[in-house]
């Protein structure tokens, strides 16, 4: 059994999200969280930055090496080799993550400020390259985080004192003189474009991490709650959320033996197991649009008709219930499992809201969701045992047979129904 299990599990687990994905796009995501792990998930996603901006630098300085070089590496030559030295410092920006969740950034901070000073003093206010200390007061931000304000106002402050005292001490450079008026536009040219790309691609990536966490965390939420409750809690955070349904249908299905199935399984399988099971009734409720309120253990629990009222909730919480039982047999067949469950349905009035700040959840109350728990816990396995209303509402779709006279714990004597067979409408059809 458990050999079928794991295959299933691994066949599921197997499964690449990342297969559709471009091989640069995968590659560009490896570099991007190179020395990140280890750190909370807000870190990371400010470290990522940090080694994009660290790999951006670099390509910067490559950039003027090779220039400088193309021109007359003679006499630049410790503008050449200084900016290779800035290349290799800043692409190691992923190894200072070991250290601290700051390192990496203070030692890009360093660099630039450091080396920005010698080009200028080299080159002279002309080449344009203090413009950089300008663009690196923005990218300060994106890089420490806004839980590091003092650090980034003593980089703005050794910016703002970089900045004007090159342009003013360095009038002219110490190898200017080696460069004509044409080239000196051209490193001018190259120092405003290579900051303005850094800049927009260094904001361009923070906004596109914030933007991808914000999709998630929206996605999670509408996972977790259903779509309309999640955008009124998203819009009106404070306001508590509650409404009441005249009418609508409850379910609870259970599976039978799952407990003692359990002893006989390891914590993992049975995890595994559950998760196999409801990800297939998720599946089957997703098609059927009805709305999944929670799990308990191995019991599994939806609604129709709630958050937002059909006139057919009775009729599709049916459905869902004969389409949870294909499914524990399907699963039953595949997995080499004995699986089997019991099923109660009751319609009537229904409660519905969120409760708690914290791990909050949506949640159903009323009687008869009491009488639907009941119904499950009194019925037989293998069977759908619906409460009056529900007949009532089906009677003329669906066949069933009366059920025992029981006592339900907390309700008294209640009347109650077997689902006995398909859709009557269907059989008429098929007849037809």
């Amino acid at each position: 059994m458990s050999d079928q299990l794991a295959s299933s599990i691994f066949k599921n687990a197997g499964i690449d999200e990342n297969a559709s994905r471009s091989l640069p796009t995968r590659w560009l995501d490896w570099a991007m969280r190179i020395g990140i792990s280890g750190y909370d998930r807000e870190t990371r996603r400010r470290l990522s930055i940090v080694n994009m901006a660290g790999y951006l630098s670099a390509l910067s300085s490559l950039s003027f090496a090779i220039n400088f070089s193309m021109y007359d590496f003679m006499a630049l030559k410790w503008v050449v080799a200084v900016n290779i030295l800035s290349a290799i410092i800043t692409t190691t920006a992923p190894f200072w993550h070991r250290y601290n969740s700051i390192a990496s950034a203070s030692v890009l901070a360093t660099t630039v400020a450091i080396t920005l000073f010698f080009f200028i003093s080299e080159l002279g206010r002309d080449s344009g390259i203090q413009l950089n200390y300008i663009g690196s007061v923005a990218i300060a931000f994106v890089i420490f985080g806004l839980g590091h304000l003092r650090i980034i106002a003593l980089v703005t402050l050794v910016c703002i004192v970089g900045h004007l005292s090159s342009f003013f001490l360095f009038q002219t450079g110490r190898v200017q003189s080696a460069i004509d008026d044409g080239f000196m536009a051209q490193i001018y040219t190259l120092s405003a474009t290579s900051i303005m790309i850094v800049l927009a691609v260094v904001v361009w990536y923070a906004f596109k991490i914030a933007a991808d966490a914000d999709a998630r965390s929206e996605r999670l939420l509408k996972n977790v709650l259903p779509v309309t409750i999640a955008e009124r809690l998203q819009d009106q955070p404070d306001q508590p959320i509650a409404n009441s349904f005249d009418e609508a249908t409850v379910m609870f299905a259970d599976i039978v033996g799952f407990t003692k199935l359990s002893k006989r399984l390891g914590a993992e399988e049975m995890v595994f197991l559950l998760n196999e099971i409801f990800t297939e009734f998720d599946r089957v409720g997703t098609e059927l649009n009805t709305e999944k309120i929670k799990t308990i253990g191995d019991a599994y629990m939806a609604v129709s008709g709630v958050p937002e009222p059909v006139e057919d909730h009775a009729e599709k919480v049916v459905q869902l219930a004969l389409g949870l039982q294909k499914a524990i047999e399907g699963k039953s067949e595949t997995l080499k499992i004995k699986l089997n469950m019991r099923i109660g349905i009751a319609t009537g009035p229904i409660t519905a809201g969120v409760i708690g700040k914290a791990k909050f959840a949506y949640d159903v109350w009323s009687p008869t969701v009491n009488l639907a728990s009941r119904l499950e816990s009194y019925g037989a396995a293998g069977r759908i045992h619906v409460s009056q209303a529900t007949y009532q509402a089906l009677k003329r779709k669906f066949k069933f047979e009366k059920a025992p006279s029981q006592n339900l714990k907390g309700i008294g004597r209640v009347r109650s129904w077997y689902l006995a067979g398909e859709n009557l409408n269907t059989s008429r059809s098929k007849t037809a």
